[in-house]
């Protein structure tokens, strides 16, 4: 009997090793989704009126300013553009929680519907796309795997490699770099279709505003061109109300 009861436990072990990796495989899994769910929270725009500006730099020192207005709902972001020279330049409107993107042009009075590849234009010629501002979940474009640890800006992270579940787009993956207490995607690397990194963004300053953390100041890198452009908030204003009208695409032109 105890010969049979050996050689029953060294049959079933394969299968009970199977089973333990398939296991741990399914919770690192779930880990990362569950890190990328906690960066959306992150990188949510605070709802109300929002006001920035942004900054693009040349190689050879030389740059230009845009004024950003947001006016922010839970599903709906309508973003304003405009500049000392031109005035007002642009609208872009975000729905489905910056999944479906607008864009008109104020001066030629023309408006865009963005899809596909074409989510990946930069704005105002900027290192921004109008899908990296979009405020898009993470979590619902990409599937996660966690690399290992870095030490990035003074504080232990995260690595997490992310690649699109819907192909198309001029990110061919990212690299994500997370901060282990707070959560903040510290760094962001974006990969082209050949997996080369081409441009990265640093959350470079957040600020505690109603005990959740909200990033002032973006910089994005862009490796091939050398430029940068800083991206930063500085006036929050959670008492406006919004029409819905105004989140309509055929109203932009109003």
């Amino acid at each position: 009997m105890k010969k049979k009861s050996l050689l029953f436990l060294i049959l079933l072990m394969p299968l009970i090793t199977g089973h333990a990796g398939a296991q741990e495989s399914r919770e690192i899994e779930l880990t990362a989704q569950g890190i990328l769910a906690r960066v959306d929270r992150v990188m949510e725009y605070p709802a109300g009126l929002i006001k920035g500006k942004i900054k693009h730099v040349s190689p050879d020192g030389k740059s230009y300013d845009i004024g950003v207005t947001g006016y922010i709902t839970q599903d709906n972001y309508l973003f304003r553009f405009s500049s000392s020279e031109r005035g007002s330049q642009l609208k872009v409107l975000y729905n489905l929680g910056g999944e479906d993107i607008w864009v008109y042009n104020i001066h030629s009075l023309k408006l865009f519907h963005k899809l596909g590849i074409d989510k990946y234009d930069p704005v105002l010629a900027t290192n921004f796309y109008f899908i990296d501002l979009s405020g898009a979940d993470l979590q619902s474009n990409y599937t996660a795997e966690i690399t290992g640890e870095a030490f990035v800006r003074g504080r232990d992270s995260y690595r997490l490699v992310l690649n699109p579940i819907f192909r198309g787009g001029s990110y061919g993956m990212l690299t994500l770099y997370v901060d282990k207490k707070e959560f903040v995607p510290l760094r962001i690397d974006y990969h082209d279709r050949d997996r080369a990194i081409f441009k990265f963004m640093t959350v470079v300053k957040t600020v505690k505003r109603k005990g959740r953390i909200t990033p002032i100041r973006y910089d994005m890198m862009d490796i091939r061109k050398g430029t940068v452009t800083i991206m930063r908030f500085f006036d929050f204003d959670e008492n406006v109300t919004f029409k819905s009208g105004m989140f309509r695409s055929e109203n932009l032109g109003e």
